[in-house]
């Protein structure tokens, strides 16, 4: 009587206006019937069920739920008097999930296996509540009762994803035993055995507790049938091997355990495998499709690798295109020479002018973890800039040395660099050392770092001897990151640096105009119009002699469709001046040939301006002929609220074959950079060009 009363209410939450297939669907429900009244009635089993069979196959194309539902019906019948017991449960469990309603005919129907329907179908009202309303169907969260309606609906319909999500969502908002076993019914329909082996033991605690006996019998059974359906998975790894790392569907493996056996799903799977063989850097990618029950063995074979984890560590810490260049596949050596030459260019529209030529040099021991280098550049530059026009200052001209050794080691998990930078021009020299450590977490996924690094400088003025004028100023600089391997082929890196300076870095050259209150010159204003409307006097650049700077930096690296790398960074900054500023810059490098790579580049840049940056300052001249100025000052555009965009790109020649032992490659980048400043003396923009070209040499 429940069990009747439970399908009228069904049927009435269920109904709907007649179908236009509805004379379809009643010449179906004739055939099943003259197929049970004949067919079955008389034995014969066989023709009943290739008819049957073929009538389902027609019902694929669309079908009502009543015509379905008798179609199963009548299989179950079939396998009833067959004895295929299981067979005859999913039949008729498929006939009540197709319409609540369905029972078997009045006669007919021998008693043995009307008493096992009945059973059945207990069991199946037990897993499917079918009330129209949430109280009386045992929910108290009508929201989570309407999911829960949806997740059977969806089952109805075979749509096993839409079943599992709607039943997760019910399940969110009110734990239900009823939704809880039909949730793991619709796992283990899409084959995902796992979650639904684990939903089903959430569901036998459940009616344990409420004594539901006829569930905790429908849930053991089901378990008891899932279990032979799961697979497993082992790894068999090259013996000779080392640093190996392997992944399954994007999970890390532990080394120790690789030779156990993984209890999975069965269905398509990806494995990712990389390490060292005979001193080379090799992967290992592929796709496996596992059976149900079945024991599957990954071979691993290893190869040289598209991207691998060094390769991108080594991204991280790349500071030009033909570093990151650098940086992609290529054989791993077990000791590695490199040797790099450069000549870089540079002009703009405020008539400066530099040629850089540079040298580098390292030895690194991927295997071994050591690593030394260094490099020396030249910097020689000439200007005559509306500054030194404003100033009446002749062309300027000037070379900067700067030469850098480094070193680190890095054994196992944790370890450590140090490194130290000097230059030197003419009218100022600075000195650099430091030191940054570093340690491996979670399989070498996580690699947290801190840094410090100490600056002296020494400002002087050209022509003058620094022991008679000369100002120190130093900067000390923290910074701890973090590198996160995201998958395979990507990793993040994110970081704060903080700088302390302390110490005056006001220009000794820089002069400033003052002009009395109430007078103003525009944006840009050229050196004339500022000379024609100043006050007589000016004073010389004067900044605060302490700063305090803020950095919070992410850079993003994925290798993307195996011949394509994608390089994103974003920097916040703010200081105790109150500059704000924003940095993106972008690059995506594309493997046009194995030797041949090209890449287009994108610089953004925005800032507002310190706080005592001003275009015009204002004095007043006292009757003595002093005057009261500001006490901070400075025409630096580089100060001023502006924004900058740069664009350009990249190419990277590789001369001899990727694979061989000596490496010889050439490299090109150009860029034009344009900026405008919002707030400042004597031009409101600066167009400029800056390239590279370069040899570099790699061998064993």
């Amino acid at each position: 009587m429940l069990v009747l009363l439970g399908a009228m209410l069904w049927l009435a939450l269920a109904a709907a206006p007649a179908r236009a297939g509805e004379k379809e669907d009643n010449a179906i429900i004739a055939v099943v019937d003259k197929i049970v009244s004949q067919d079955i009635a008389n034995a014969n089993f066989g023709d009943a069920r290739k008819k049957l069979k073929g009538l389902a196959a027609k019902c694929k194309k669309g079908c009502g739920n009543r015509a379905v539902s008798q179609i199963h019906l009548a299989l179950g019948i079939i396998s009833a008097q067959l004895g295929q017991a299981d067979d005859a449960k999913s039949e008729w469990f498929d006939a009540l999930n197709a319409d609540p309603s369905a029972t078997l005919p009045a006669t007919g129907i021998a008693p043995p296996v009307r008493q096992k329907f009945e059973q059945i179908q207990k069991a199946w009202v037990a897993a499917n509540p079918q009330m129209d309303d949430a109280q009386k169907a045992g929910w108290v969260n009508k929201d989570a009762f309407e999911l829960a309606k949806a997740a059977i609906a969806a089952a109805t319909a075979e749509n096993w994803n839409e079943c599992i999500e709607k039943d997760k969502a019910a399940l969110a908002q009110e734990e239900q035993l009823r939704a809880r076993v039909h949730l793991a019914e619709c796992e283990s329909k899409a084959g995902k055995i796992i979650d639904a082996l684990r939903d089903n033991q959430k569901a036998l605690e459940a009616a344990r507790k409420a004594n539901d006996t006829a569930t905790v019998k429908l849930v053991q059974e089901r378990v008891l049938a899932l279990l032979p359906r799961l697979a497993r998975v082992k790894f068999e790894a090259p013996k000779d091997a080392v640093d190996l790392k392997v992944s399954f569907d994007d999970r890390a493996i532990p080394t120790a355990r690789l030779s156990e056996a993984f209890t999975i799903d069965p269905g398509q799977h990806t494995v990712h495998a990389e390490g060292v063989l005979r001193g080379a850097r090799v992967a290992y990618d592929d796709k496996v499709d596992v059976k149900e029950g079945e024991v599957h063995v990954v071979k691993i074979v290893l190869k040289p690798a598209a991207l691998t984890e060094g390769q991108l560590q080594c991204m991280v810490s790349a500071k030009t295109q033909e570093e990151i260049a650098a940086c992609l596949p290529s054989e791993r050596k077990p000791l590695v020479v490199h040797l790099g030459f450069d000549m870089s260019a540079y002009a703009d529209t405020t008539a400066v002018r530099v040629i850089t030529p540079g040298l580098q040099a390292s030895v690194t021991s991927p295997t071994a973890g050591w690593n030394v280098g260094g490099n020396y550049l030249l910097d020689v530059l000439s200007a005559a800039s509306p500054d030194l026009v404003a100033s009446a200052s002749r062309r300027f001209h000037d070379e900067r040395h700067a030469a850098s050794l480094f070193g680190g080691y890095k054994p196992g998990r944790f370890g450590g660099q140090i490194f130290g930078n000097y230059s030197q021009e003419r009218d100022y020299i600075s000195r650099s050392l430091g030191l940054s450590l570093s340690g491996d977490f979670m399989d070498k996924q996580v690699t947290p770092s801190l840094g410090f690094t100490h600056t002296q400088d020494t400002i002087g003025r050209t022509g003058v001897d620094y022991d008679i004028y000369s100002k120190p100023f130093a900067i000390n600089e923290f910074a701890a990151g973090v590198t996160t391997i995201l998958s395979p082929t990507s990793l993040l890196v994110t970081g704060v640096t903080v700088g302390l300076e302390s110490g005056d870095q006001s220009k000794p050259y820089r002069y400033v105009p003052f002009f009395e209150p109430g007078v103003s010159v525009p944006n840009g204003a050229s050196p004339d119009e500022v000379n024609a409307a100043r006050l007589p006097a000016k004073a010389l650049e004067q900044l605060p002699t302490s700063r305090q700077r803020y950095s919070l930096a992410a850079r993003y690296i994925a290798r993307i469709k195996g011949n394509r790398t994608l390089r994103i960074e974003e920097r916040l900054y703010y200081d105790s001046w109150q500059i704000m500023g924003s940095t993106t810059d972008a690059r995506y490098l594309i493997d046009l040939t194995a030797r041949l790579r090209v890449w287009p580049h994108v610089h953004l840049h925005a800032q507002k301006g310190a706080k005592f940056y001003q275009r015009v300052y204002g004095a007043t001249l006292n009757s003595d002929g002093s005057a009261f100025i500001p006490r901070f000052r400075s025409t630096d555009r580089e100060l001023a609220t502006m924004f900058g965009v740069t664009g350009g790109g990249g190419v990277r020649y590789a001369v001899t074959d990727p694979s061989s032992n000596f490496q010889l490659a050439f490299f090109s980048t150009v860029d034009a950079l344009y900026n405008q400043y919002l707030n400042a003396l004597y031009i409101t923009n600066r167009l400029a060009v800056y390239g590279t070209v370069g040899v570099e040499v790699d061998f064993e």
